[in-house]
């Protein structure tokens, strides 16, 4: 396993017992150029209390448009609530695809000790 910072860049809905609540993490790291590149979504790794406390967090910077340097998937843009790149994660991931994806991604929690330019694509 690895470990990542990354930058939340949104958020999608959950569903069942989460449908109020958040269902994934939209995240990416800066590139070598300073692009916002979109790495993928997070569902697990979240207590309710975690939730909640990220639901509170994201709610306040929420904005109209992805901030993303590129493209996200349209299965999950459409869903997409954005958010101002101001948050960073700790996330635990087993492999980084050939496209720039994380596989098997976990919330580790907030880096409140980092700013989000310290998020930067693995090497």
């Amino acid at each position: 396993m690895h470990r990542i910072d990354v930058v939340v860049g949104g958020w999608t809905s959950g569903e069942g017992r989460r449908a109020s609540s958040i269902g994934a993490l939209l995240v990416g790291a800066y590139d070598g150029a300073g692009g916002l590149r979109y790495l993928g979504h997070i569902g697990t790794g979240f207590t309710e209390a975690v939730l909640q406390r990220l639901h509170a967090e994201l709610s306040s910077r929420e904005q109209p448009h992805s901030p993303f340097d590129e493209e996200v998937p349209a299965a999950e843009a459409r869903k997409a609530r954005w958010v101002r790149p101001e948050l960073v994660g700790d996330v635990e991931y087993r492999v980084l695809t050939a496209d720039g994806r994380l596989r098997h991604a976990s919330w580790k929690g907030l880096r409140i000790d980092k700013e989000p330019a310290d998020a930067v694509m693995p090497g």
